[in-house]
């Protein structure tokens, strides 16, 4: 189904007041210096019933938007960075579209109303200057300020910008500036676990040596990339003779908690790493995964985001752990091998359906469309109870993977009537 979209009006925000002189100058830290220019698309949904109100929702969002910048003021149109190059327009409602340029806009909204008298509410968060916990607290906030009428915020709500201070930045020449770049050929789509689907695979992955029992995204993440390298395999065995195939598996971990002492709730900033692992593809295929202990692998190099490791980042040591796996992934390339990636994030517990603006929860969220292979996130059903699993791949993989008959026995079909997204804002 196609949707014709016409665009109304492309605005720039501005904070109710302007930031201090002593403001206008952020501080990038070393975790925003080494984050990609990468985006993350982010869509509430809400129906005709919830929508019902006197203002119109565009002056709802620019008055609030306006009154938040305030305290966010890295994020308002008159900061600056630290090489006095603007790193910071606000901008809402525009006809978003990424180019080579796009890296300047650090947040971006867009409103869409509908036919039906449904809105939809769309954002681009740049992981330029925050993390996706940090962003969070931000629409959340903001979405307080908008229900309420409110244009100040109690000191317990406001952000602390302390990510410069606890990672100092290296000089920006020493900073490989990496750029994310979307591939073609690219699709997502979406695999909704029940709960009583992952506790199933749970159960399946339970370490009854330790009596450990896996976390919801230990067990999916296993799981997924376990079907992928079933499906994978049965595809590639009679096309081509074999060759040494390892996994990479890179999930993002959150150094709030980790922090002595843990940071506010509402510092913003970038605060979490990647942590790897390899493992053969020997060991993940099919029921290899249940016994070779990847859930293990899996959180052990999650643990050694330790005390001692942030120490050495925080005085901007490079991280030895995923320059030895990315030496290693050199290494097996050379002898003629395959290293195959996958990056894991979890969106899950951020509460995404509480978000409301003043016209109620929304009905249904959306993470959009990355084009970016291998990249899989996990985000909350809006019963709270099961996880919604976003997967891309490329199309001819994703064909191999959602036919996989092991994979289908527990994702839920038709959970919200769609499986599969292909929009960016």
């Amino acid at each position: 189904m196609n949707i014709e979209v016409e665009a109304i009006s492309n605005e720039i925000i501005k904070p109710s007041y302007p930031t201090p002189k002593n403001l206008e100058r952020y501080k990038l830290s070393l975790l925003d210096q080494s984050s990609p220019k990468f985006y993350n698309p982010l869509v509430f949904y809400y129906t005709k019933k919830n929508t019902t109100t006197i203002i119109n929702p565009a002056i709802i969002l620019k008055r609030s938007l306006s009154a938040i910048l305030t305290h966010y003021y890295p994020l308002a149109e008159d900061s600056k960075s630290m090489d006095n190059s603007s790193i910071a327009t606000t901008r809402v409602f525009p006809s978003w579209k990424l180019n080579d340029d796009a890296h300047q806009i650090i947040f971006a909204v867009q409103l869409n109303t509908f036919e039906c008298g449904g809105i939809a509410v769309g954002m681009s968060l740049s992981d330029k200057i925050a993390d996706a916990l940090s962003w969070m607290k931000f629409v959340k906030t903001w979405a307080l300020m908008a229900r309420g009428g409110t244009t100040m915020l109690p000191k317990s709500l406001r952000p602390e910008f302390v990510s410069s201070t606890l990672f100092p930045p290296r000089p920006q020449s020493m900073i490989e500036a990496e750029t994310c770049v979307m591939k073609k050929g690219i699709i997502t789509k979406i695999f909704v676990f029940n709960g009583f689907a992952i506790e199933a695979l749970r159960a399946m992955y339970w370490d009854k040596e330790n009596n450990v029992r896996p976390s919801r995204v230990e067990t999916l993440s296993t799981f997924i990339i376990s079907r992928f390298e079933a499906a994978l395999s049965a595809a590639t065995e009679v096309a081509k003779p074999k060759k040494e195939r390892v996994y990479t598996i890179l999930h993002t971990v959150n150094l709030h908690p980790r922090m002595n002492p843990p940071l506010a709730e509402n510092s913003f900033g970038n605060f979490l790493v990647f942590t790897g692992t390899h493992i053969p593809a020997s060991s993940i295929n099919g029921e290899a995964s249940i016994t070779s202990g990847i859930v293990k692998k899996i959180r052990e190099a999650v643990k050694k985001v330790n005390k001692e490791y942030l120490d050495k980042l925080q005085k901007g040591e490079e991280d030895e752990q995923l320059n030895m796996i990315e030496q290693s992934s050199k290494n097996i390339e050379k002898s003629g091998g395959e290293v195959i990636e996958f990056q894991v994030t979890s969106l899950s517990r951020f509460h995404f359906y509480e978000i409301n603006f003043g016209w109620g929860k929304p009905d249904w969220n959306s993470l959009g469309a990355w084009n970016f292979d291998k990249i899989i996130a996990f985000f909350d059903t809006n019963d709270g109870d099961g996880i919604e699993a976003y997967v891309s791949l490329k199309e001819e993989d994703m064909a191999k993977f959602e036919a996989d008959k092991q994979l289908r026995k527990f994702v839920t079909s038709n959970y919200y009537s769609r499986n599969n997204i292909n929009s960016n804002l």
